[in-house]
């Protein structure tokens, strides 16, 4: 009786580990949305997503639709240097707001995923931009 209970205990805890596990999403099976750059939050009703695909990265910055490469190692991350954008007008505030968001992706060296959130750090470990995972 001792046997089958520590065994079904054994069985719970395995379970409610792996489910803990699938619970964390994954990076390029996710939309990203911005909330905070710079440890500031974002203009409000300005919306900036990133979006990962096997090699790609595609979004908007709040004004534009862009695109380009990026690629992972373990924690590492390097965005490449063809991001591409749509010109749309936009207001000089959202466009100072998307250039910072490029800087950052710029100089985005690791990241990090816990639960639902996004973060990238710079080369000396400072939060450069933090990311919330939304619905595809």
């Amino acid at each position: 009786m001792k046997k089958q209970l520590s065994t079904i205990l054994i069985i719970f805890t395995l379970l409610a580990l792996l489910s803990a596990c699938s619970n964390q999403v994954n990076l390029a099976d996710t939309n990203w949305q911005l909330t905070k750059l710079a440890g500031k939050t974002p203009l409000p009703d300005v919306n900036v997503t990133l979006n990962f695909s096997k090699d790609a990265i595609g979004g908007n910055d709040g004004c534009n639709t862009y695109g380009g490469s990026y690629t992972t190692n373990k924690d590492t991350i390097t965005f490449g240097n063809d991001i591409f954008s749509t010109m749309m007008y936009c207001t000089d505030e959202i466009a100072v707001q998307y250039q910072a968001f490029y800087e950052a992706l710029k100089q985005a060296a690791t990241y990090k995923i816990t639960t639902n959130s996004l973060t990238l750090f710079d080369t000396k470990g400072s939060v450069l931009a933090e990311f919330t995972a939304s619905q595809n």
